[in-house]
């Protein structure tokens, strides 16, 4: 498209999706936010922001013609009723993963996007992360030589309200599903295998539903490459998110983001600041980074570099995850 004002709606007003609302009134002067569909008005957010239009019903967005794009931010269940929506009213979409909880639906999706022409790109932004794009040059230049072991730890600060729990996908679909990404973006190679050992000791309710809080998993990658990963929900003490990869002539690592880089050191005590309390905080560059992508895609006609392939791969292994915690067993993953 020309270079005139591009027109976007936001279908879902939670957290994230404020976020994203908040990052395109501050940071893309060539773009309107004109209207957000979420069944709770948040007026104050909908003033700061001085959007043209709060709805309710998302189809009001869906169906303006002034619309080039809508980012779904609404809850996981939602998602592929929308995408099919957008897409049939030729409307570029950006969307939270994962895009859909099973392998046949997102494979409609991608029949979908394609027929209609329109672009899909998938929220997966540890990929715009700039700590982790630079990890991934390091790799690419042969600075480590071959790896062998990937470490990835994966803690949130708070665990999220149960309601959001119950229909997130459970912990592998919901959280897991960013380091099966980072694991097959950084390296380029498929996941093979995966052994999933988890437990529920934050949320009782969890077992009701078949879901865990805390997961230790263990990947076989192509090359032979092993690689584990430790998820929670819950740390008290921050948001904890690192990767440690190890080869034949070194290692990289990406440490975590404290509040600052001030340490104190005395003959009595060694302080250093807290870490930062959400992946909004931890990644604020990056959902900014992939949300430009998006918005210069559009503009230029170019396929986004994360779409639905990408997620399909990273829901096919954590649908084999789920296999594995169900039968306490390695599970090959199927694709």
């Amino acid at each position: 498209m020309d270079n005139k004002i591009l027109q976007v709606g936001l279908i879902g007003a939670g957290r994230i999706g404020k976020m994203h609302a908040t990052n395109i009134a501050n940071n893309f002067p060539g773009v309107k936010l004109k209207s957000i569909a979420d069944p709770s008005i948040d007026k104050e957010l909908i003033e700061s922001l001085k959007i043209e239009n709060c709805y309710t019903n998302p189809d009001k967005i869906i169906n303006d013609d002034k619309i080039h794009a809508v980012i779904i931010t609404s809850p996981t269940p939602t998602h592929i009723n929308f995408i099919k929506k957008c897409a049939k009213n030729n409307k570029h979409i950006f969307c939270e993963k994962p895009i859909a909880l099973t392998v046949n639906e997102i494979k409609k999706v991608i029949d979908i996007v394609k027929n209609e022409n329109v672009f899909l790109q998938v929220g997966l932004n540890r990929r715009f992360d700039n700590h982790f794009q630079e990890m991934k040059k390091k790799l690419e230049d042969g600075s480590i030589g071959d790896i062998h072991t990937i470490h990835i730890t994966n803690r949130d600060s708070s665990i999220p309200k149960f309601k959001f729990l119950r229909s997130s996908g459970g912990l592998l679909l919901d959280m897991s599903i960013h380091d099966f990404d980072m694991v097959q973006y950084l390296t380029g190679l498929n996941i093979l295998e995966i052994f999933v050992n988890g437990n529920v000791f934050i949320e009782p309710k969890l077992k009701k539903i078949g879901d865990i809080d805390t997961a230790t998993i263990t990947l076989e990658l192509e090359n032979d490459i092993m690689c584990s990963i430790q998820n929670c929900r819950q740390t008290h003490y921050g948001y904890d998110q690192r990767i440690e990869i190890f080869g034949s002539e070194g290692a990289l690592f990406v440490d975590n983001n404290n509040e600052n880089l001030c340490y104190l050191f005395t003959d009595k005590e060694t302080k250093r600041s807290r870490l930062m309390n959400s992946f909004i905080e931890r990644y604020k560059k990056s959902f900014i980074s992939e949300l430009n992508h998006f918005f210069e895609c559009i503009h230029s006609g170019q396929k986004p570099i994360v779409g639905p392939r990408d997620i399909l791969s990273a829901v096919q292994v954590a649908i084999a995850g789920q296999k594995s915690l169900e039968k306490n067993q390695p599970q090959r993953v199927i694709r």
